[in-house]
């Protein structure tokens, strides 16, 4: 089941640069929402900041509150805390991330040392997550062969199947389509659509027609700030700012 995420007057620095200001937003459970705007206006920042990703950059600070539910994620710093929160946070990068092994052990790298189960029923969980991430037709009959040999489109498939093994309330799209052909796009945005169900869903994106046809929240991001926020619809349809209307119609 998804878990809902609150964002309370979050401000970011990378030494003295500030990212994020005063930010906050609702995120409701099993609900795609996006985050747009242009370059380096806090979008992937923020996103990084859920899963406490951030915390690997030196110089990187925050202040304010992420609720993952009803724990804040930034209550301690301890590495095992850490670790466990991002077992409960999926998330896929832009550039598709396998590893140089095949299909099957990518699939049980992640879980291997976290749950307790037998080799059939860790092989059966694998079939199940490449199922439900609509690959596993595609590769069933290679499950055993290199993940590197599979295309550009798959290998992000693949990524975001095993994402789902350590089976996740929140799962984090940085930019996931950015590097694909619009057939694979494609399939990745039905994709996210069928796993909003059981997932929370937060997306990247500078893609407009994207966040348009899956998110069904948006939050427009400029210069470290929230510019508006709202069902997806509604902030395209209606933007509440000159900033919004420039951005959404190109002239930004």
């Amino acid at each position: 089941m998804g878990i809902p995420i609150s964002v309370h007057n979050v401000n970011a620095w990378y030494r003295n640069k500030q990212a994020l200001k005063s930010v906050s937003l609702e995120i409701p459970q099993n609900s795609i929402y996006a985050f747009i705007g242009p370059s380096g206006c806090g979008k992937t920042t923020l996103l990084r900041s859920i899963n406490r990703l951030n915390d690997l950059i030196a110089g990187f600070r925050l202040e304010g509150e992420i609720c993952v539910g009803d724990t804040n994620v930034y209550r301690e710093n301890s590495g095992a805390y850490i670790q466990g929160l991002r077992k409960g946070i999926g998330m896929v990068f832009q550039q598709p991330n396998p590893l140089p092994v095949s299909i099957l052990q990518n699939m049980l790298l992640p879980i291997r040392e976290h749950v307790r189960l037998t080799k059939s029923e860790m092989a059966q969980l694998a079939v199940e997550k490449l199922t439900a991430a609509n690959i596993y037709d595609e590769v069933k009959d290679r499950l055993h062969k290199n993940a590197l040999a599979l295309s550009g489109g798959q290998q992000q498939r693949l990524c975001i199947a095993r994402a789902l093994m350590l089976e996740p309330g929140v799962m984090l799209f940085d930019e996931p389509c950015a590097a694909l052909d619009p057939i694979s796009t494609a399939k990745i945005e039905e994709l996210l659509l069928s796993l909003k169900k059981d997932h929370t869903i937060v997306i990247v994106t500078h893609n407009m027609e994207q966040a348009c046809r899956i998110s069904d929240y948006t939050s427009f991001f400029y210069e470290g700030e929230v510019i508006e926020s709202g069902a997806t619809l509604e902030v395209f349809r209606q933007p509440k700012t000159k900033l919004m209307e420039r951005y959404i119609t190109g002239r930004m």
